[in-house]
């Protein structure tokens, strides 16, 4: 499977994309990714290793405690390949407009 489907199949869960928005701009603990996703904690560390093992989330250790915060390159790489499916019409269609 290549890196883009790997991370399509990861974003595809809704509390993983809870993980991410929450990620975004401020790093979380487990337990907060847990609440914010409305997860067990057991479930939301599967989840967490899927976002991690897919490169869409990093962590980060401080003493006993991880740190975890998306990672924006990877969730880029996301958006340009959606967007490739909607460029090329978004043009013909600006053409058309301006015709």
């Amino acid at each position: 499977m290549s890196r883009i489907d790997t991370r399509l199949k990861a974003m595809a869960h809704e509390g993983r994309r809870d993980m991410l928005r929450s990620t975004l701009t401020m790093e979380k603990s487990a337990s907060d990714l847990a609440r914010v996703s409305g997860l067990s904690r057991p479930a939301a560390s599967q989840h967490l290793s899927v976002l991690l093992d897919s490169g869409l989330m990093r962590v980060r250790s401080e003493g006993r405690r991880r740190w975890y915060r998306a990672d924006p390159g990877a969730i880029a790489q996301v958006r340009r390949e959606l967007d490739s499916f909607w460029s090329g019409k978004l043009e013909v269609l600006k053409s058309s407009a301006e015709s």
